[in-house]
């Protein structure tokens, strides 16, 4: 399974580079993320539970960053294992200034198995997609009402 995208996200890459690696903001801005902790200095361990098509299902993942060069670009290896199979991957991550803020660009390859594989590559890529696309849109909105309530406050 292949994926890519990118995003434009309202805030200067540095601030991008250090959201990317706060659990919390990580944890806020994943849908059914229940727990997310920096494990070690490049590790995330989080607990998520997912949707996908008739399937509800937790997922324990671990998140490994790796290859970084701040603030431009890193690595992820992803593995999770859940109540209804497995799935593990990795994703590149490049971060570039443009005049609109940041402009997030990745390429995920992974596999899963199990009942999830079960259901086809169709709907998992499709469920996958929406999942990036709603914590990207969460994650911009966060710089948005920070914006908005610093005018505010002036």
């Amino acid at each position: 399974m292949r994926e890519s995208g990118s995003f434009v996200i309202p805030a200067p890459q540095s601030e991008v580079w250090s959201a990317l690696q706060d659990p919390h903001i990580l944890q806020e801005c994943i849908e059914g993320c229940e727990s997310m902790v920096n494990s070690s200095k490049d590790t995330f361990d989080a607990v998520v539970r997912a949707k996908i098509g008739p399937i509800r299902a937790n997922f324990t993942v671990r998140i490994l960053m790796l290859n970084k060069r701040s603030p431009e670009a890193y690595t992820l290896d992803l593995s999770a294992q859940g109540t209804a199979g497995f799935g593990n991957g990795r994703a590149k991550v490049e971060l570039s200034e443009i005049a609109q803020g940041t402009k997030l660009e990745y390429q995920v390859e992974g596999n899963v198995g199990g009942k999830i594989a079960q259901l086809g590559s169709r709907l998992v890529q499709a469920v996958g997609r929406k999942y990036a696309d709603q914590f990207f849109a969460r994650f911009s909105a966060r710089w948005k009402e920070l914006n908005s309530s610093v005018i505010s406050n002036s």
